[in-house]
C-alpha cells in the first residue's frame, strides 16, 4: 500500500489526489505542464538524445514521463549557456583531477505558460580520470537573472544621503507574503542585462530609465578582479579558468561574456548581475515613496515599496541580492572606482 503524504487536519483548503502525494485542486501558476495535445510526444520508455560535437556529444537521457524533445532542449537558453561553460571548463588547466561529463539525465521540466521552458533540471554524471570519484550532479536551470539597486537622492542635500528602494512582495519558495528585497527578475527577451534591468525599474517601482542610465557595478568590479584568465576573459568568482563557448552559426565557437555573480553555486546556474540607478528627486516628495503600490496585475504581481537608508540596507533585508550589490557599491566607492 502506498504512503501517502497527509497535511494537517486544519488545512482549510480543498484537496484532491495527484499521484502519491495530497495537493489543492487548484493548479500553482508554475507547474509541471505538459505540451498541448497537439505537440505531445508520447514515450512508453526512455529515450536517449546525444548532443552535439561541440559539446563532445554526451548523451542524455529524458525519461518517457517527461514531455521534452531534443529541439526544445538544445534550444532552452540556460541549458545552452551551462553545458557551453561546463565543457570548457573540463578542457581547461584548472582542471587536474581529469573530471569528465559522463552522462546527464533530466529529471523535471517547469514551463511558464503551455510551452516556454521556465526551468530544467537534471543529473550530471562527472567523474574524475581514475573514475573513483563522482562530483555532486544535481543541477536546476534557470537562466541569469538582474538585480537593481534602486536608489532615491533627495535634492540638494549630501551626496551620500541615499535611500534604497525595496519591494515588498509574496516569495512562496520562501513561505513568506511579504518579502523585503531588491527589484530583480529573470533575462526574458530584453535582449541584454541592461535592458532586462531598466525593465524591472519600470515594472517594479515605476521608475523609466535607458540602458546607459545604469551602473553595471559587477562589471565594474570584476574588471579589477585578478581572477581574470591570461585573454582577460570576465569569469565570476567560482568559475575554472576557462573562456564558456557557444556554437555560432557558421561553426565557430564564441566566448561569452560573464561579470554577474552566482546566487547558489551548489545547485542553481544563475548567475546575477547587479546594476545601480540613482534618481534625484524633491526632498518634498520622499514620504510619497513609502508604501507605494506597483507591480503589474496580469502577470499576478502586487508590489509594495519600502524606503530604507543606504548605510542601514544591510540590516534591513535578508535578501541576499540586495546585500550583494549594498556590498559591490560600497567596495567600488572605497576603491574609487564608481561613477558617482
Amino acid at each position: 500500500m502506498r504512503n501517502l503524504c497527509r497535511l494537517p487536519t486544519n488545512t482549510s483548503f480543498p484537496l484532491s489526489i495527484s499521484r502519491d502525494i495530497l495537493l489543492p485542486s487548484k493548479p500553482s501558476i508554475y507547474r509541471r505542464s505538459f505540451l498541448p495535445r497537439a505537440n505531445q510526444q508520447y514515450r512508453t520508455m526512455s529515450a536517449t538524445v546525444v548532443l552535439p560535437n561541440i559539446y563532445n556529444s554526451i548523451p542524455v537521457e529524458i525519461p518517457a514521463h517527461i514531455s521534452l524533445t531534443q529541439e526544445e532542449l538544445i534550444a532552452f537558453p540556460a541549458f545552452k549557456s551551462w553545458i557551453s561553460r561546463l565543457t570548457s571548463s573540463l578542457h581547461s588547466d584548472n582542471n587536474p583531477d581529469g573530471y569528465t561529463l559522463r552522462h546527464i539525465k533530466v529529471t523535471d521540466v517547469v514551463r511558464f505558460g503551455n510551452t516556454k521552458i521556465g526551468f530544467l533540471m537534471l543529473n550530471a554524471v562527472v567523474r574524475d580520470a581514475d573514475d573513483k570519484v563522482s562530483l555532486p550532479g544535481a543541477v536546476l536551470l534557470r537562466g541569469p537573472s538582474v538585480g537593481i539597486l534602486a536608489l532615491l537622492h533627495p535634492a540638494n542635500t549630501p551626496k551620500n544621503n541615499l535611500y534604497a528602494i525595496l519591494t515588498l512582495q509574496p516569495r512562496i519558495p520562501g513561505a513568506t507574503t511579504s518579502m523585503a528585497e531588491i527589484p530583480a527578475g529573470m533575462l526574458d527577451d530584453h535582449g541584454s542585462f541592461a535592458g532586462a534591468a531598466a525593465k524591472e525599474l519600470e515594472e517594479e517601482v515605476g521608475i523609466t530609465i535607458s540602458n546607459d542610465q545604469l551602473i553595471n557595478l559587477s562589471e565594474l568590479a570584476i574588471q579589477s578582479s585578478p581572477l581574470l584568465d591570461k585573454d582577460e576573459t570576465k569569469e565570476s568568482i567560482g568559475l575554472a579558468n576557462a573562456s564558456p563557448v557557444s556554437e555560432t552559426q557558421d561553426g565557430e565557437n564564441k566566448k561569452q561574456k560573464l561579470d554577474g555573480l552566482f546566487s547558489s553555486a551548489g545547485l542553481l546556474d544563475e548567475i546575477i548581475t547587479y546594476h545601480a540607478f540613482v534618481h534625484e528627486i524633491p526632498e518634498e516628495e520622499l514620504e510619497q515613496w513609502k508604501g507605494r503600490l506597483t507591480g503589474l496585475r496580469d502577470k499576478g504581481e502586487r508590489i509594495t515599496l519600502k524606503l530604507v537608508k543606504f548605510d542601514d540596507l544591510w540590516k534591513a533585508t535578508r535578501d541576499s541580492k540586495a546585500l550583494c550589490a549594498w556590498a559591490l557599491w560600497k567596495g567600488l566607492e572605497e576603491a574609487g572606482k564608481l561613477p558617482y
